[in-house]
């Protein structure tokens, strides 16, 4: 028999995934948003930082140029001492807390005010001012007590900017010193301050705007995904079931045949058999003999279950239709269902809570179907328990269940109850409930194993109400046949 390996249903792995994926989709647009916005601020920092340095080059510049057209130079810019007037001159500029003065080679020359420490010029500032760039330079929190002599060692910590200006030469091409200007930083700070709080409300406004657009379109892609994903599921289980069913239909189909090549051979030999029995107890003087009444009763039934089953197979190549109801069905189903539960022991009862009409088609294989479940019903119910069937139904289809009271069914037959071949009988062929499901196929109904315990099973057969006129009933329409 060909097994099918059960489908994954993909709902869990599914929600789990476009959690995934949405959290990664998030945690890359914050990393490159954080990315830009922290690129933007380092740029937007040296920019503030490096206007200072080109205002104070513009205006050292500009004072020199505005004393040497005054008169008021007695020396080239190269003179130490020249540079050193031009450096108190620009030093009045606000903000400014003192000068020093380095040669072109970085050494230190002079400073002012005084108490201002002498410090070497950074080699890495050396490079850019030969060029006769300026250089600028800002710290959060500089130690006063390294710029100013005067200053205590436990003073707190304060924000200031060095600002390096180059001075040129007469013929602007060449550096002749450096004049390093201390400069109070605390407005460079503010303006830090500021910078940060816009960027951080721009990067977290641009974030949520960002992550909505992305979680709706990520959202909808992954609903659409998601929604293929059980459509192909559901897909590759109709085709699976599909594919059973088919088997079952080729299996049974095939018994069919041959069930009815045997059952129109076997009826003529049946016949002649219980003839010959019949006889044979005549000559005997008639029960004298329990064997040969007993082989009597058992070709009666044979005869008669060929004869039902010859009789349904006619009807159905005929075109004779008539209609029965669902109380007549019950009441056809209740007299060979009791034969059989007082031989066992059995109390057995019908329950019709609808009404309604059906095809003597339809009705026939009805009946052969529930024969067979009550049949098997009643063997697997131990003496003084109880087989019912039930009868219930809506406008659009019609219930019967089959329960009995028996140990139910082995762990693990459920999936294969109706393939052919497969019983848990004692002596069983496996046949009748493949041949119960392809009779229910037959008439588009569904029959399925609704329950199964250790106190018994239920079996259901649902056949749709397409053209019959039915309506319900609130009573109880068959009677109960106990023992």
């Amino acid at each position: 028999m060909n097994s099918f390996a059960p489908i994954e249903h993909p709902g869990t792995r599914s929600r789990w995934a476009s959690w995934l994926v949405i959290g990664l989709a998030l945690a890359v647009l914050g990393g490159t948003l954080a990315w830009a916005a922290l690129d933007l601020r380092t740029r937007i920092r040296s920019q503030i930082v490096q206007r200072d340095g080109e205002i104070l080059d513009a205006v050292t510049l500009m004072q020199h140029l505005n004393d040497q057209a005054a008169g008021e130079t007695l020396a080239p810019l190269t003179d130490a001492g020249e540079q050193f007037q031009l450096a108190l001159k620009v030093s009045k500029l606000r903000s400014v807390l003192g000068v020093r003065l380095y040669s072109a080679a970085g050494k230190f020359v002079n400073a002012f005010p005084a108490y201002i420490t002498e410090t070497a010029l950074p080699a890495a500032d050396l490079t850019p001012l030969q060029k006769l760039q300026p250089v600028s330079r800002f710290s959060a929190q500089a130690r006063m007590d390294e710029q100013d002599l005067l200053a205590e060692t436990n003073q707190p910590t304060a924000a200031l900017l060095f600002v390096e200006v180059p001075l040129r030469t007469e013929d602007q091409k060449q550096l002749a010193g450096v004049i390093q200007f201390l400069m109070d930083g605390s407005s460079i700070a503010r303006q830090y301050a500021e910078l940060d709080r816009n960027l951080a409300l721009k990067f977290s406004a641009a974030f949520v705007v960002s992550a909505g657009i992305l979680l709706a379109g990520l959202g909808f892609a992954l609903h659409r995904v998601q929604r293929a994903n059980q459509q192909l599921a559901e897909r590759t289980r109709n085709l699976l079931q599909a594919n059973r069913e088919l088997a079952l239909a080729a299996r049974t189909s095939a018994i069919g045949a041959v069930a009815s090549h045997l059952i129109h051979g076997l009826k003529n030999p049946l016949s002649g058999l219980r003839h010959f029995v019949h006889a044979h107890d005549a000559e005997n003087g008639g029960g004298s003999d329990t064997d040969w009444q007993m082989a009597i009763s058992t070709t009666q039934r044979m005869e008669t279950l060929i004869n039902r089953v010859v009789r349904v197979l006619q009807e159905q190549q005929s075109g004779v239709e008539y209609e029965i109801s669902i109380a007549e069905l019950a009441a056809m189903l209740a007299p060979k269902a009791k034969v059989l539960a007082d031989a066992a022991g059995v109390r057995f009862e019908t329950k019709v809570q609808f009404d309604g009409k059906l095809s003597n088609r339809e009705a026939d294989l009805i009946l052969l179907i529930l024969e067979n479940l009550v049949q098997n019903g009643i063997e697997a119910t131990p003496a003084g328990k109880t087989v019912e069937v039930m009868v219930t139904g809506t406008d659009g289809a019609i219930s019967f269940e089959v329960c009995d009271q028996g140990s139910g069914l082995p762990a693990g037959t459920e999936t294969r109850l109706f393939m052919p071949c497969t019983s848990v009988k004692i002596g069983g062929g496996g046949i009748g409930l493949a041949i119960s499901k392809q009779l229910a196929q037959s008439l588009g109904a569904q029959l399925e194993l609704a329950g199964n315990s250790c106190t018994g099973c239920r079996f259901r057969l649902v056949v749709p109400l397409q053209s019959a006129v039915s309506h319900r009933q609130p009573e109880v329409l068959a009677a109960n046949h106990p023992d």
